[in-house]
């Protein structure tokens, strides 16, 4: 029995050996070290910053060398724009931005729930803003930023239209979800320095109270289409 088991050891270590582990090709290995740093450049913006980013920090935390960071996003901003991007498309492919048909019909107040889960409570949140912040002040950086969140925000405002059943046709309507995003991103400011930890949820309680009240009176969103 001894000798056969180590005739079957033998066997499968002879099969290992013979059976080498796939090589990545270079695409693959490409395309993870552009996730790596653009996850590791949102990090940093959530925990140092934008104004103290450097490529050199960077590569660092995504574990890649100088030169194989640079070989994929030549310029810092090159860089920033892609991980930019990165986050906005995390969130279009996710419920309930992705590409999934027969979305469910949500109440506004239900909906902020959903809004304040995926895009604004998670630390990312703060990292986009880190970068819709520095915008204002580089020309460059703020065109790609905008048009990159150009294409996220319209998504976005067109299936939270669909989900609460009105038309962005209307003007009103239109302002009324601006209103709570605002709400949404004012509240994800409040929670990154405030120090009690209940206070967004009861915030976020109140407004949501809010809106039930104005459902409730018929004013909106039930005649905004």
């Amino acid at each position: 029995m001894a000798l056969k088991n180590q005739a079957s050891e033998l066997s499968d270590a002879t099969e290992k050996k013979s059976s080498p582990r796939k090589r990545r090709t270079q695409a693959e290995r490409s395309s993870d070290t552009r996730k790596r740093v653009c996850q590791a450049t949102l990090q940093a913006l959530i925990e140092i910053g934008y104004e103290r980013i450097s490529t050199q920090e960077i590569a660092t935390r995504a574990k890649v060398s100088r030169g194989a960071l640079t070989h994929q996003f030549p310029t810092r901003n090159e860089l920033i724009v892609a991980a930019f991007d990165y986050l906005m498309r995390s969130w279009e492919n996710d419920w309930p931005f992705d590409d999934a048909q027969n979305r469910p019909s949500m109440k506004t107040d239900e909906l902020i729930d959903v809004l304040w889960e995926k895009l604004f409570e998670p630390d990312k949140y703060m990292a986009a803003l880190e970068l819709m912040l520095a915008a204002r002040l580089d020309d460059d950086l703020g065109r790609d930023l905008r048009n990159t969140m150009a294409r996220w925000t319209t998504k976005r405002d067109n299936i939270i239209a669909e989900i609460l059943g009105v038309s962005q046709d209307c003007e009103r309507t239109r302002t009324f979800i601006q209103i709570n995003l605002c709400m949404l991103r004012g509240l994800a400011v409040h929670k990154s320095f405030d120090d009690e930890p209940d206070v967004a949820k009861r915030m976020l309680n109140q407004w949501k109270e809010i809106l039930r009240h104005l459902a409730e009176s018929g004013k909106f969103p039930n005649d905004a289409s």
